[in-house]
């Protein structure tokens, strides 16, 4: 994905596809953020189609996560396959530290899913929050 691609619906979306993961993903700002109200910066869409790009740094980690998570919360042993990436949440405005909000789907809580706050610190991606799909945009 390149940072001229990306471009906001109306609804504050637009849909993105991972190679990584062969299939599409939606891409969300968040609309309190004033960002969703402003002319993006060529920079901050940089920011933003870096992460996306670089998912296969950050997406074993984050599944290791959620499989911990699960273990500890519902007492169960998820796996991979268990989980589904399905939104990525932009978290931060634009002259502030890059944040982002992940939604999956997940077969041991379909109801509610899991969300992630990942950080970006120096091209290094911190996990900040682990817990149901709220998590991802709250």
């Amino acid at each position: 994905m390149k940072a001229t691609e990306i471009k906001f619906d109306d609804n504050f979306e637009m849909g993105v596809f991972s190679e990584y993961l062969n299939k599409e993903i939606r891409l969300c700002i968040l609309d309190d953020l004033e960002a969703s109200v402003e002319k993006l910066t060529d920079e901050y869409k940089e920011k933003i189609a870096y992460f996306v790009n670089n998912i296969s740094q950050w997406y074993s980690a984050v599944c290791n996560s959620i499989i911990s998570w699960s273990k500890d919360t519902y007492k169960i042993d998820a796996h991979l396959q268990d989980i589904e990436l399905m939104c990525i949440f932009v978290l931060f405005e634009q002259n502030a530290d890059e944040l982002f909000g992940l939604g999956f789907r997940v077969e041991f809580d379909v109801e509610h899913g899991c969300g992630i706050k990942i950080k970006v610190n120096d091209g290094k991606y911190d996990i900040i929050e682990v817990g149901t799909g709220d998590v991802a945009f709250c």
